[in-house]
């Protein structure tokens, strides 16, 4: 099997994030303002921290979800090799290891890597381009390890 990699590139979430950080900026900004001239300045400082905490945490994730080479998933004749989105690591998981796939959610924009031992790992479908490239992903998964039959 040739190995086939799956780039994640989330750009809706990436432009939402940006968005929600000017916002929180702005907002960062009018409390300040406000704490300088309302006598109620304790509250005006706590709301403005919050803000620019909210903010950083919005630019950390921003910056976080950025594209970058061997960001994404890889199969292979060996397992699933899947790029962790905060950590900046790998988690390699062989075949053997993955009990089954399924599409969960209720418009099945969540992938569930069901492993032997218990766990499970999801793949939301954010965070890759499009929703075409996530659906291959998923048939790939799919056909190498299919979904559990109920039949009764």
């Amino acid at each position: 099997m040739e190995p086939r990699f799956y780039a994640f590139d989330p750009r809706p979430t990436r432009r939402a994030l940006f968005l929600g950080a000017c916002v929180l900026a702005v907002l960062s900004a009018w409390a300040l303002a406000d704490a300088r001239a309302v006598d109620n300045a304790p509250l005006a400082v706590a709301r403005a921290g919050i803000t620019g905490g909210l903010m950083l945490a919005f630019v950390f994730a921003w910056h976080r979800l950025r594209p970058r080479p061997g960001w994404g998933v890889t199969l292979s004749a060996r397992g699933v090799a899947l790029a962790r989105p905060f950590t900046g690591s790998q988690l390699q998981l062989s075949w053997g290891q993955i009990d089954s796939v399924r599409r969960m959610g209720r418009k099945e924009d969540l992938l569930g890597l069901f492993l032997d031992e218990g766990g499970r790992v999801l793949l939301t479908r954010h965070l890759f381009p499009s929703r075409t490239a996530f659906s291959e992903l998923a048939a790939a998964l799919e056909e190498r390890k299919p979904a559990p039959r109920f039949d009764a």
